[in-house]
């Protein structure tokens, strides 16, 4: 049967950028008779594997998916674009064109002025001879002057073509890594193996790791309106524009490792016996008869067997070498005692291994062994030091051991290894030799992303409590370049409350406060915010964790219309039976005026000395509070606030262009021998 594989044109659809990674989901549409497999080719090496998904759309299932690597075949696609390729024939059209003019004034400079008469006439009069080389030389003369002319205009435009192009090379080479793929390059793709009839639209999604972004906002303030916009920082290194993609911007970890629970059941009635736990089975036995027949017909010289413990003789002690006879059998789940000898190259599928209480097998029966053998044999040697490092072993095997991330459990990338190969008879990754050389370009740009600094003010570390995503109200373009793009996602029209707070006891100056309301269906994360009114900067604050519909309160500055005064007059008094006591009488004024057009909401902010625990002989009381004022205490769950004692605080609305006064008095009895630290007659 004949599997024809096509392949499509895709573009890419949509982004959801995470805190780390991104996911990509192209589209391709095709027409019936739908081919047997579809191809997406020139996928970026940063694609996931594991991570790839597709979804179809019309009369056609997708039965299977696989994940390659190859290298575009065909004519070699141009890398260079339209600007740069005409920059470089600009170039070329100004050097050919001084070429040419070089050459005329230097064929101009050998040519004779005068020649022979080949004629036998009788010679003409001298007069008429002087005369026409007088006209000869002058037209030679206006010739050389008018290709001089033109050589140094020439010249000149050469010139700015060569300026013109390093232009465009260096703008290119900064704008993005992303480039069409040439012959021979080794680029990803995907084959979707497709079942059905019809006009059908495929997407595929796939996930990369060289992305991250970061919150801002944008509040505009018209009197009590607002619009709230949300802006985003971005850098992405996949290998591949984003260019005119819908954009999302998720508050989640793709990554993140949550563990299900294993729920036990529970049934009424007789007791049955407990299920045998599952786990990892070793190898089959005797796989190796399978390949009787292919080593009959093709002989091979055998390798002389190596134990696993000989790859490490000498570099460990006696007792940890009986570790690694341990690891190197196979253990028989029943008996608990090594069934055979595991007697293969060092890099050969770590078996199961099975020792005080710790286990490591392999997936399936067999795993990889280029990834398996070395971690199963570290995790084992450190498992059996009771110490935190280890024993001396693991030092060892710290340089020994592939400094690689634990694999995933990629089950649908396993395939079993060819005769010829060492592991036969096991199940190893699909992953070749070309991956691994790639790797250092994926991983580089991974580091690219993950080490950027953030610009300034901005934060991309959050909680994870509440996960949601923000959708982009256009589409975007964002270069494949490791730096931050700054892009406007979405706005929304909110309320904004404006109130003017005062604490003119440690500042004679009215301040504003806008309560921006949150006008997201989802939280605003840590980040700056750039404030406007009527479509004047004002100031960049930073917003703080704020949930759907919750406040956002941001200091705007000194109001200069609003004047406010506090005045504080004492005396001293004696009091009590014998006149052995001092009340110390203050009176607070405090004067406002508000000299804007429009009425102002005003919290002026008061505190009087309070007493110690245990402080019997000093006593504060309130007097005469007009208008009357109510107690003030910062919330408490509040984490910028600390609690303050004997706050109090007046909530009053100033009319434009009117004068507010605010009085307020208190006494503080003391003992006559006592006295205020500073003296009396300062306010405490």
């Amino acid at each position: 049967m004949v599997r024809e594989v096509v392949s499509v044109e895709s573009r890419i659809e949509q982004v959801t950028v995470y805190a780390h990674g991104a996911r990509v989901r192209r589209v391709a549409s095709l027409r019936a008779p739908l081919p047997t497999i579809v191809r997406f080719a020139g996928l970026p090496l940063a694609v996931i594997d594991d991570t790839v998904r597709s979804e179809v759309e019309g009369g056609a299932v997708v039965t299977a998916i696989r994940v390659g690597v190859d290298t575009p075949s065909g004519e070699p696609r141009s890398e260079e674009s339209d600007e740069l390729r005409a920059a470089k024939q600009r170039v070329a059209l100004g050097d050919s064109e001084v070429e040419r003019l070089r050459g005329a004034l230097e064929a101009l400079a050998a040519a004779p002025l005068i020649e022979d008469d080949p004629s036998d006439e009788p010679p003409a009069a001298w007069a008429a001879i002087v005369a026409a080389r007088r006209e000869l030389v002058a037209l030679r003369a206006k010739r050389e002057a008018t290709l001089r002319e033109q050589l140094a205009a020439a010249l000149h435009e050469l010139d700015d073509a060569k300026r013109a192009l390093d232009v465009v090379i260096e703008r290119e080479h900064c704008a993005s890594t992303a480039k069409a793929a040439r012959l021979h390059e080794v680029r990803k793709h995907a084959e979707l193996e497709l079942n059905g009839n019809g006009d059908v639209t495929v997407r595929l999604e796939y996930q990369i790791a060289a992305a991250r972004w970061a919150p801002s906002y944008v509040a505009r303030l018209d009197a009590e309106q607002a619009r709230f916009e949300l802006r985003a920082v971005i850098a992405q290194a996949s290998g591949e524009d984003w260019t005119d993609v819908a954009l999302k911007l998720s508050t989640a970890e793709p990554e993140r490792f949550a563990q299900l629970p294993e729920l036990q059941p529970q049934k009424i009635g007789r007791r049955q016996q407990e299920p045998a736990k599952r786990g990892f089975r070793p190898p089959p036995i005797g796989s190796d008869s399978l390949y009787g027949d292919y080593d009959r017909s093709f002989p091979r010289p055998v390798p002389a067997a190596s134990t696993v413990e000989d790859s490490y003789e000498g570099t460990l002690p006696a007792d940890e070498m009986e570790d690694l006879h341990l690891a190197s059998q196979v253990w028989d789940e029943e008996t608990s005692k090594p069934r055979q000898r595991f007697e293969t190259p060092a890099l050969a599928p770590a078996p199961m291994m099975k020792k005080s209480g710790s286990m490591i097998g392999a997936i399936g029966g067999a795993v990889a062994g280029t990834i398996a053998a070395p971690f199963a044999l570290a995790a084992q040697a450190v498992s059996s030091r009771n110490a935190p490092g280890g024993g001396r072993g693991a030092d060892v095997f710290k340089q020994r051991a592939p400094a690689a991330p634990v694999p995933r459990l990629d089950y649908g990338n396993l395939v079993m290894a060819p005769p010829d190969s060492p592991q036969r008879g096991a199940l190893i990754s699909a992953r070749t030799h070309l991956d691994v050389g790639l790797a250092t370009r994926v991983e580089a740009g991974i580091a690219t992303i993950e080490q950027l600094p953030l610009p300034p003010g901005h934060s991309a570390e959050w909680a994870h409590n509440y996960d949601y995503a923000f959708a982009g109200d256009g589409k975007v373009e964002i270069k494949s370049d490791g730096a931050w793009h700054s892009i406007a996602l979405t706005a929304r029209a909110g309320s904004a409350k404006i109130r003017h707070v005062a604490v003119p006891r440690e500042q004679p100056d009215v301040f504003r406060v806008a309560a921006i309301t949150n006008p997201f269906d989802g939280p605003l994360l840590p980040g700056p915010i750039d404030i406007y009114d009527r479509g004047q900067f004002l100031v960049t604050s930073e917003v703080d964790y704020t949930p759907p519909g919750g406040d956002v309160d941001i200091g705007l500055g000194v109001d200069p219309t609003v004047k406010i005064a506090r005045n504080v007059e004492f005396h001293e008094e004696a009091s009590g039976m014998l006149r052995g006591a001092l009340r110390l009488v203050h009176a607070i004024s405090i004067d406002i005026e508000n000299l804007a057009a429009r009425p102002i909401e005003l919290e002026v902010r008061e505190r009087i000395p309070v007493t110690r625990e245990g402080d019997d002989d000093i006593e504060v009381s309130l007097g005469k509070i007009d208008p009357p004022w109510e107690r003030y205490a910062p919330d408490t769950d509040a984490p910028r606030d600390a609690r303050l004692r004997g706050g109090f605080r007046w909530q009053l609305t100033v009319p434009a262009a009117t004068k507010k006064l605010l009085r307020a008095g208190y006494e503080v009895k003391i003992a006559g021998k006592h006295e205020l630290v500073g003296g009396n007659r300062s306010e405490p």
